[in-house]
C-alpha cells in the first residue's frame, strides 16, 4: 500500500517544470521555512513525505537536507530521517558573541568609505523598516533589516562578510520565533537603535558607532535568550562585549528581566 502524502503546514508545492531534480529550489525553500519559523524546531522531515508533497524524487530532497545539515539547520536521526534543529541557547550565545566581535570589526573597516550614497541607502532601509513595522509585514522588515546591516559592514572583505551572513542566518531563526510571540513590540527598540548607529557612522565617530552596534546586538541576544531559555545564563555575549570595550549601554539596561517581553 502506498504511503500517504504527509503535508507539512506552511510549505507550498514547488513548480519545478523542467528542473524536477534541481537541488537549489528545494534547499532554498526548506531553508527559508526553517528561518522564518514555518518549520518549527523539532519538526521531523521525512524524505519520502517531502518528495511526495513537493513532487520530486528522494534524491534531490536527500541532497537538500544534507546541505541544511552542514549549515546546522537540521539534525540526523537514527532512522535516516532529519529533524529541524532544536533551539540551543548556548549556540545562540556563541553566534551573537561572534557577531558582536566580527560585525564591529567589519564596521570599523567600513567607516572610512561610508559616503553619501551609502548613507542614503541606509536611511532608505530605515524608512522601509518603519513602514513594514506599521504594516506588520515581517518579511519586508527582515529584508530591510538585513540590507541595513549589510551596508554597515560592506567595507569588509568577502570572507568576513560571508561569515557574518551565516551568523545572521542562524540567529534570525530565534529572532523570528520570538517576534511571533510578541508581534506588537518586536521593532520598537530597533526604531531607536538603528538610526543612532547610523548617526555615529555618518559623523565618523568610530567609538560611538562600535559601542552602539555592539549594544544593539547584545540587547537583541539577551532578549531572545530571556524569551527562549529563561534559565540560561549567557556567557559568551558578555565576554564579547568586554573584548570590544563597548562601555556602558546607551540604551539603558541590557539584560531584560526574566519573562519580560
Amino acid at each position: 500500500m502506498p504511503q500517504p502524502i504527509i503535508v507539512i503546514d506552511g510549505i507550498e508545492p514547488l513548480n519545478l517544470t523542467g528542473i524536477r531534480q534541481s537541488v537549489g529550489p528545494l534547499h532554498a525553500l526548506l531553508r527559508e521555512c526553517i528561518l522564518d519559523g514555518r518549520l518549527a524546531p523539532g519538526t521531523v522531515l521525512s524524505q519520502v513525505a517531502l518528495g511526495r508533497q513537493l513532487g520530486v524524487s528522494r534524491t534531490p530532497v536527500r541532497e537538500a537536507l544534507r546541505m541544511l545539515q552542514e549549515e546546522g539547520f537540521v539534525e540526523a536521526e537514527p532512522n535516516q530521517r532529519m529533524r529541524v534543529a532544536s533551539l540551543d541557547p548556548s549556540a545562540l550565545d556563541a553566534d551573537y558573541a561572534m557577531r558582536i566581535t566580527l560585525e564591529c570589526l567589519a564596521l570599523t573597516m567600513t567607516l572610512d568609505g561610508f559616503g553619501t550614497r551609502a548613507e542614503r541607502e541606509a536611511k532608505a532601509q530605515l524608512t522601509a523598516m518603519r513602514r513594514a513595522a506599521r504594516a506588520k509585514d515581517g518579511e519586508v522588515w527582515f529584508a530591510a533589516h538585513r540590507e541595513y546591516h549589510r551596508l554597515l559592514t560592506a567595507g569588509a572583505g568577502e570572507p568576513l562578510r560571508r561569515q557574518l551572513e551565516a551568523l545572521a542566518d542562524r540567529s534570525v531563526r530565534y529572532i523570528r520565533i520570538t517576534q511571533r510571540l510578541d508581534p506588537e513590540s518586536w521593532s520598537e527598540a530597533g526604531d531607536t537603535e538603528h538610526p543612532a548607529i547610523l548617526d555615529a557612522v555618518t559623523a565618523g565617530d568610530r567609538d560611538a558607532a562600535v559601542s552602539r552596534l555592539a549594544h544593539h546586538l547584545e540587547r537583541t541576544a539577551l532578549r531572545v535568550l530571556a524569551e527562549q531559555a529563561p534559565d540560561y545564563e549567557p556567557e559568551a555575549v558578555p565576554r564579547a562585549m568586554a573584548l570590544v570595550s563597548a562601555g556602558p549601554s546607551p540604551w539603558g539596561r541590557s539584560r531584560p528581566a526574566r519573562g519580560l517581553r
